[in-house]
């Protein structure tokens, strides 16, 4: 399924850790993401759609899963983006500081 076209200033994740559920939830519209996480840990429990296109995803495990490792990744969650100021649109990476 194609993903919905979202503005950047609109785009955002969400991480919440329920220490009473003992579930870890990962929320995002932005499409990168979506389909990082796809790849590393398969489908999203939810799936948002409007108009026929996912607009964002939402992925629920256990806090003590081997997997939740993974939604921790800065790779995978934040990954690399385009520098907003660039004039030639070059890929930066985020820096620590």
């Amino acid at each position: 399924m194609e993903w919905e076209i979202i503005p950047r200033d609109e785009q955002e994740t969400l991480i919440n850790i329920d220490y009473c559920e003992k579930t870890i939830n990962v929320y995002t519209s932005r499409k990168q993401v979506g389909e990082r996480l796809k790849k590393k840990i398969g489908e999203p429990t939810d799936k948002y759609v409007s108009n026929g296109k996912i607009y964002a995803v939402n992925y629920k495990r256990n806090l003590f899963d081997k997997d939740v490792a993974k939604f921790l990744s800065k790779m995978l969650l934040i990954g690399s983006f385009r520098d907003e100021n660039s004039s030639n649109d070059e890929i930066v990476e985020e820096d620590d500081n």
